[in-house]
């Protein structure tokens, strides 16, 4: 048994660790899916002493971060030898693993990650943490610093001397997958978690707190800079914020950002908006008319438009952003959608069906044609929605999906489906619209996001696409094919 010593600035924890044995399992006969699973080792956490009564961490905290009451809680030593092998497996996919859904039953509760072969679809790593404290929230999300070197997961404990509930965030060193930071917040929890570059170059990591139809604040980080606040977006910034999803813009002015309230969500006419706020200037101009529910956010590559996913109505609302005006609203296709992503040329937008705020057991794709805007099959779809898991193939695993991310490589032509209420991520080929792969978590816990990631030799690294959607070189080729299309 491998102990690791951790050095701390403020508190004393533990650190339990699950790593992935990462063999996956012979594929499924054709022509179903392909079913990958895996094995996991559990590594003892060694205890920390605790610091002094009284101790602060000091040299993190900004201005931004204190407006926003997001502090440091503890650091650690995070540097060692690499964890996974980054030359064999070179671009990767990384998502949460969290608690196991019913019935299938996780060998560990926690809170974790999963690192998976973009290419062979091998589990490569994972990791289960925690601060030796009883877990009240597992991780529901993780996200890629645009360099690859960090990586940010929820987490949440109670503290069995106080009886403190702490909601925290992990930031994690992508080689050693060794805990570097934990952030907390006195209020929310951390839900949703992208990448982007500002519209000045800048790395860019966003922290969207909060969960249901009440929101924020929202933070950007700089991970070249010890992973500090840069920016805080509050409720005196915007008001109100409504379920925690953001998206940025491609120019990276702006921040795409949900508002809206429990009250606005039950309102008898569409009452809630989207921000449209100005990273630069820190103003935001207010779009109104987008549903009851605002989601999913999705921006085209070349700018011109917004597709808004309202989760209470089912449907899709269209945004002209030169106007900052509603031109289009249509059908989701599906009930209670979630998340939402163009496929290569743009000409098609996959809608999550999760069924958000009613069964929460949605395992569907809706597909809208973008240029009529209207549900549409396209060619080679038989049957609508696309259904992902509840069958036979994924062993009947109830799945509740959220997020679509589109895999980085169009020879691939792949579309990644994370299951916050199963256990897998869900590989649909974007040829035959048919399932491609279920890939287990190695604890039999859910999923939720995740990014592609690639990395040389030297663990240089370059994010690829996130829930936020394409990075740069695949937005690039994206507006290439959606410009191309007549």
């Amino acid at each position: 048994m491998k102990r690791h010593a951790l050095k701390t600035l403020a508190i004393g924890a533990a650190l339990a660790i699950v790593a992935g044995a990462c063999q996956s399992a012979a594929p499924t006969a054709s022509p179903g899916p392909q079913t990958v699973t895996t094995n996991s080792t559990t590594i003892q956490s060694a205890q920390l002493a605790p610091a002094p009564s009284g101790a602060q961490p000091t040299g993190w905290e900004t201005t931004e971060a204190i407006r926003g009451n997001l502090k440091l809680l503890t650091k650690f030593d995070s540097s060692g030898d690499a964890a996974w092998d980054q030359v064999k497996h070179p671009t990767v996919f990384v998502t949460s693993m969290g608690k196991a859904p019913q019935p299938t039953g996780a060998k560990i509760d926690g809170a974790g990650l999963y690192i998976i072969d973009a290419y062979s679809k091998e589990v490569v790593a994972s990791r289960v943490y925690d601060l030796g404290e009883q877990v009240t929230q597992s991780s529901h999300t993780v996200g890629i610093s645009p360099d690859g070197k960090w990586f940010y997961m929820m987490f949440g404990d109670q503290v069995a001397a106080t009886k403190e509930v702490r909601n925290l965030i992990f930031i994690i060193n992508s080689k050693t997958l060794k805990l570097d930071k934990v952030l907390q917040h006195p209020t929310q929890r951390l839900h949703h978690v992208g990448a982007f570059k500002d519209s000045k170059g800048n790395d860019r990591v966003i922290l969207d707190m909060g969960f249901g139809a009440t929101g924020g604040p929202h933070f950007l980080l700089d991970p070249k800079n010890d992973n500090k606040v840069v920016q805080a977006i509050t409720f005196d910034d915007v008001r109100p914020m409504g379920h925690p999803f953001t998206a940025p813009s491609p120019d990276g002015k702006y921040i795409y950002i949900s508002m809206g309230a429990p009250e606005i969500r039950e309102a008898a006419s569409y009452a809630a908006s989207i921000a449209k706020w100005d990273i630069e200037k820190k103003v935001a101009t207010v779009i109104h008319g987008t549903g009851n529910h605002p989601i999913g956010i999705v921006n085209t590559t070349d700018g011109k438009w917004t597709y808004v996913v309202d989760a209470e109505n089912s449907k899709v609302f269209k945004i002209d952003n030169a106007t900052n005006e509603i031109v289009g609203k249509t059908s989701a296709g599906v009930a209670g959608p979630y998340g939402a992503r163009l496929n290569w040329d743009e000409t098609l937008l996959f809608v999550v069906g999760k069924g958000e705020g009613s069964h929460n057991r949605g395992a569907v794709l809706g597909v809208i044609n973008t240029k009529t805007f209207q549900q549409a099959a396209p060619k080679g779809l038989t049957e609508m929605p696309i259904v992902l898991s509840g069958n036979e193939e994924s062993g009947g695993v109830v799945a509740s999906v959220d997020h679509a991310i589109l895999h980085p490589d169009p020879s691939v032509n792949e579309m990644w489906v994370s299951n916050m209420g199963g256990n897998e991520i869900i590989v649909l080929d974007l040829n035959t619209y048919k399932v491609k792969a279920y890939i287990r978590t190695p604890n039999g816990g859910n999923t939720h996001s995740g990014g592609f990631v690639k990395y040389d030799g030297s663990w240089n690294g370059e994010l690829l696409a996130d829930m936020l959607g394409p990075q740069a070189a695949q937005a690039k080729l994206m507006k290439e094919k959606a410009a191309a299309v007549k």
